[in-house]
């Protein structure tokens, strides 16, 4: 287990990655940002249920914090070990093709949608860039309000603090390619 001050490093450099401030932490976790600070700057350490909801607002898991080398410098993820996630609200299966490196910078995902689904959430708006490529499929992406129709191979860049929503509008499945940086963690 890492020390007081190495935990606290990872925290924070974690937290700085995804340019979030210490109240936005105390928003997401509810855990004040008083605590975060000192966590972060070794004063104490975090009990398992802070660390947890400091980790979850952070998108990734307590374990992350915990590990000796919390990434490798190398990552490998072999199609049949990628880690699957379903989004049935919003109609997604989303493949991680990356379980992360040391001070990673990006996420890369490979996302398919269902035809015709679209979430019902408000637009997402957050730090960061994304880049999405069509690699199957007819998708509509709205950001700042300006509709984008692409097809497979066309590609889409666009600042994550523009509001933005994507929907499969093809009669198929469609996939995607999805870079986004800073990394996002499922």
């Amino acid at each position: 287990m890492p020390s007081k001050q190495v935990l606290g490093d990872r925290i924070k450099r974690f937290r700085l990655q995804r340019n979030l401030t210490l109240k936005e932490v105390e928003l997401k976790a509810k855990v004040s940002a008083t605590h975060v600070s000192e966590i972060e700057r070794g004063m104490t350490s975090p009990t398992v249920g802070a660390l947890a909801k400091i980790a979850r607002a952070l998108g990734t898991e307590p374990s992350y914090f915990l590990q000796n080398n919390a990434y490798p410098r190398v990552c490998v993820v072999r199609k049949s070990g990628r880690r699957v996630l379903e989004y049935k609200n919003w109609g997604a299966k989303i493949n991680r093709l990356s379980s992360g490196i040391n001070d990673s910078r990006m996420s890369f995902l490979e996302v398919e949608l269902e035809p015709g689904l679209t979430h019902n959430m408000e637009p997402l708006s957050h730090t960061g860039e994304e880049l999405i490529h069509i690699l199957k499929g007819v998708v509509e992406i709205n950001v700042a309000d300006n509709r984008h129709l692409l097809k497979e191979g066309d590609s889409i860049h666009f600042k994550s603090k523009e509001p933005h929503t994507i929907r499969n509008i093809g009669d198929g499945h469609a996939r995607i390619l999805w870079v986004a940086s800073p990394p996002f963690y499922l």
